[in-house]
């Protein structure tokens, strides 16, 4: 049974169609993965599924009685309550019964014996109604999705203070507990580790409702989907199976398309000449009319396009050192140590990958050998000579400004036009360039990021967690760009995939 329909949808902005008279159907068992190049609308979907964006045409039917819960990429969480009282409030109802409950209890005490036999019913009713609801396992709920997730934080810390990937385990994980009808997650696998991409991947891959995911990590939806939807020419195409299942069937799906683009082009072009060489003849002006309506009346197919390969740069500049890092007994950490001493070497033109569980003090290790903060102790050699480029998970800067801005306040001198060119090659087209940054799509605010640093020389890149939000071109072509780069690369990644194929040096902290 469908539970959510979409019919004759059509989404647009500065005349550009992102979708034109779209069909849709989610049913009750479907595990969905909704695919795309970055930039073709997948997350705009969401929006518009969630009802946060109204479209331009068309209808959004939800079955009566079902809700959702929705994980979206630009995550923001403004709440002053604790991670506990955040995820306890899931079960806000069930903790009002059981103090009514007690409170029916605590009322024997003074009840008249003509009363006592209601209340007492009234409270078993309600200890009935709190055990199918299983209200006495939800600390052993909550402890079981925390600790698939990762979720190593100290419960007291209040939520608006979180980093934004411990923001989106928190939010993630009260999905979660709420067991919603409808799961809509845009990325859920980005601030996940390995290990808990693994757990994420078995809880959903038995969830008894249904979901819809966006998601770039093929691995991952090959073990939570059975129903693939790519988002291509405008169009929303359906196919049964994993992701492996949906590449067996795209190629001839493709084939198809294509034929009948160009059978209906051909179709077009001989009416039109029939019409143009026959509209002014008075013989034949009729049958040009009529074909000239059936023209206007056709549903013209959207032209096939193929994703362009962006081609990341990273410019490089010789350095005469052996030697890009050297750290002695480094202690890391905002107040006390989260590590034990780190002692690393790291020789000039190595390429090395620092793994280890989300939370760790991947990223703080490598925002401390940056001097973004401050060491607790031990010692820290860079070469003078080192010219860096640093990738950071997080945009530091303010998100309503365009991507020419973004690069414009950084190069001034930058003729406009250049700026404009070197931000197409990124796949950022005209009407993207001076839109918002925050308006963006996750692929498509890390392509804007990249461009600015292809503007840098250097011998040293330090990238942590590059491909979040990639597609599989996207990260195809990163691939290439790092695997071919002269110089020193720290790479902090939770794709094994990506790295592995790179053959870099691991370092793994635990």
């Amino acid at each position: 049974m469908s539970i959510l329909e979409i019919t004759n949808l059509k989404f647009g902005y500065n005349d550009i169609t992102l979708f034109n008279n779209l069909e849709f159907n989610l049913y009750r068992e479907d595990h969905m993965g909704l695919i795309g190049a970055n930039g073709v609308g997948k997350t705009t979907l969401l929006n518009i599924i969630a009802h946060r964006i109204d479209p331009d045409e068309g209808k959004i039917s939800w079955v009566n009685g079902v809700d959702f819960s929705y994980l979206d990429q630009h995550l923001k969480v403004y709440d002053s309550l604790t991670i506990k009282d955040y995820l306890y409030k899931v079960y806000e109802e069930l903790f009002q019964k059981e103090k009514e409950m007690n409170a029916l209890y605590k009322s024997l005490e003074t009840a008249l014996e003509n009363e006592s036999d209601r209340i007492l019913n009234k409270a078993y009713n309600i200890q009935e109604y709190l055990e199918q609801k299983g209200f006495y396992m939800i600390q052993s709920k909550i402890a079981n999705v925390i600790n698939g997730l990762g979720i190593n934080y100290d419960e007291n810390w209040i939520l608006k203070n979180l980093s934004g990937g411990q923001k989106g385990k928190i939010f993630l994980a009260k999905m979660l507990l709420e067991e919603k009808n409808v799961l809509l997650l845009d990325e859920p696998t980005n601030f996940l580790d390995a290990v808990h991409v693994e757990w994420l991947t078995k809880y959903l891959s038995t969830y008894t409702h249904a979901f819809i995911v966006i998601s770039h990590n093929t691995e991952f939806l090959n073990g939570v989907c059975n129903v693939i939807c790519a988002l291509e020419n405008k169009k929303l195409t359906r196919y049964r199976g994993n992701y492996d299942a949906y590449l067996l069937q795209k190629d001839m799906h493709d084939k198809q398309y294509e034929a009948e683009y160009n059978a209906q082009q051909k179709f077009i072009k001989r009416t039109q000449d029939f019409i143009d060489r026959n509209i002014v003849r008075a013989s034949t002006t009729k049958q040009a009319q009529s074909r000239r309506k059936m023209l206007e009346k056709i549903e013209v197919l959207t032209k096939p396009t193929k994703q362009r390969k962006v081609k990341f740069i990273f410019p490089f500049t010789h350095t005469f050192n052996s030697e890009a890092l050297i750290v002695k007994k480094l202690l890391i950490g905002y107040t006390t140590p989260i590590l034990k001493e780190i002692n690393m070497k790291i020789m000039f033109g190595e390429k090395v990958v620092i793994t280890g569980k989300n939370g760790i003090g991947k990223t703080t290790f490598l925002k401390t050998i940056l001097g973004l903060i401050p060491s607790l102790g031990g010692t820290i050699k860079m070469p003078e000579y080192n010219k860096i480029v640093y990738y950071s998970q997080e945009m530091d800067e303010r998100g309503d400004v365009t991507p020419f801005d973004y690069i414009k306040d950084t190069y001034p001198k930058m003729d406009d036009k250049d700026v404009r060119s070197l931000l197409n090659r990124y796949g950022i087209t005209s009407d993207l360039v001076i839109k918002p940054i925050n308006k963006l799509s996750g692929g498509e605010i890390s392509k804007v990021r990249f461009a600015k640093l292809s503007l840098e020389d250097s011998n040293l890149l330090i990238l942590d967690e590059p491909t979040n939000h990639l597609d599989k071109i996207a990260k195809e072509s990163l691939f290439e760009s790092i695997e071919n780069y002269p110089g020193t690369v720290i790479l902090v990644s939770h794709e094994k995939e990506f790295y592995k194929k790179l053959k870099m040096k691991e370092i793994h902290f635990s």
